[in-house]
């Protein structure tokens, strides 16, 4: 009897290891946006899953069992580089596949943060490390990483010819809508907006709009009482009537600083409440925000 359970638990058991062995290749992403592109590119031909979970932010240091695991089962894993993601590169080191990283890839555009000219306590922050890290909101950048994905392609056991002709569709794709949405954002090219960080540099380059005035140097950190004062003078001078909030944002400190002046819009750079949607619905809901932010 004893014989009989084992085989019996042995045969329940084989339709699983068979069907994991059939499984498509396992992409993990560090960040949506990332996992959008490689849902663009790969379709079903793997199963496209994100690190991040839709609480957390890049800067968060911390990170569950589970998500280890992502790691070390992953097949490839994208990310955008110990620079972009620095808790992140201890974690993803540990991967057994192989890695890309969007930051070691020769055409990527890679822009500075601006000086909030902050007058508060910076402890705890790293300012040596000044680069942008909203890699992914430039169009050009995301084309060059689907450039890069044909040449992983056969070590997930996949076609590189059929992934270029995904990578031509996307990028021809793309061009269009970069075009569209540069049509629909020009009445508003000459419009000032706030933001509690410097988020938005790529996307404003992207399609032409103007530099943001960060509030602060992070949405972790308030103004100081010089900057505050400063912002509000700035407000007024510019006529500024937009707040472009991040999901961390306050928006109690928006509130203050605008005092009913200004329109506060919620926008998520890292597209975490869009579902499972490609790259170009994260450029159209943006635009989307940024035209009922600024318009008058």
């Amino acid at each position: 009897m004893r014989t009989l359970t084992v085989l019996f638990c042995l045969w329940l058991t084989m339709p699983l290891h068979a069907a994991e062995a059939g499984a498509p290749p396992r992409v993990l992403a560090s960040i949506e946006p990332l996992a959008m592109l490689l849902r663009d590119v790969f379709g079903d031909a793997v199963t496209v899953d994100t690190f991040l979970l839709s609480s957390q932010t890049p800067h968060d240091a911390s990170f569950t069992p589970g998500q280890a695991r992502k790691v070390q089962q992953a097949d490839l894993i994208v990310w955008l580089g110990e620079a972009a993601e620095p808790s992140l590169a201890k974690l993803m080191s540990r991967g057994k596949g192989p890695q890309l990283a969007m930051l070691a890839l020769p055409g990527i555009h890679q822009r500075q943060l601006q000086d909030a000219d902050d007058d508060h306590d910076h402890a705890g922050h790293d300012h040596q490390n000044n680069l942008d890290p909203h890699l992914w909101l430039s169009p050009d950048n995301m084309i060059e990483l689907a450039r890069a994905l044909p040449a992983q392609a056969a070590t997930l056991g996949l076609d590189p010819q059929q992934i270029q002709q995904q990578v031509a569709r996307f990028e021809t794709r793309l061009n269009q809508q970069r075009v569209l949405l540069q049509q629909q954002l020009a009445p508003y090219a000459d419009k000032p907006y706030l933001s509690h960080h410097d988020a938005w540099g790529y996307f404003a380059e992207a399609f032409n709009l103007r530099p943001v005035l960060p509030v602060s140097a992070s949405t972790e950190l308030s103004p100081g009482s010089k900057r505050f004062i400063a912002l509000i003078r700035q407000i007024e001078t510019d006529n500024i009537r937009c707040f472009m909030a991040e999901p961390e944002s306050r928006r109690a400190l928006a509130e203050r600083l605008c005092r009913d002046q200004c329109r506060v819009v919620e926008a998520d750079p890292l597209g975490r409440g869009l579902g499972k949607v490609g790259y170009a619905a994260l450029l159209d809901d943006l635009s989307q925000r940024f035209i009922r932010c600024l318009t008058p």
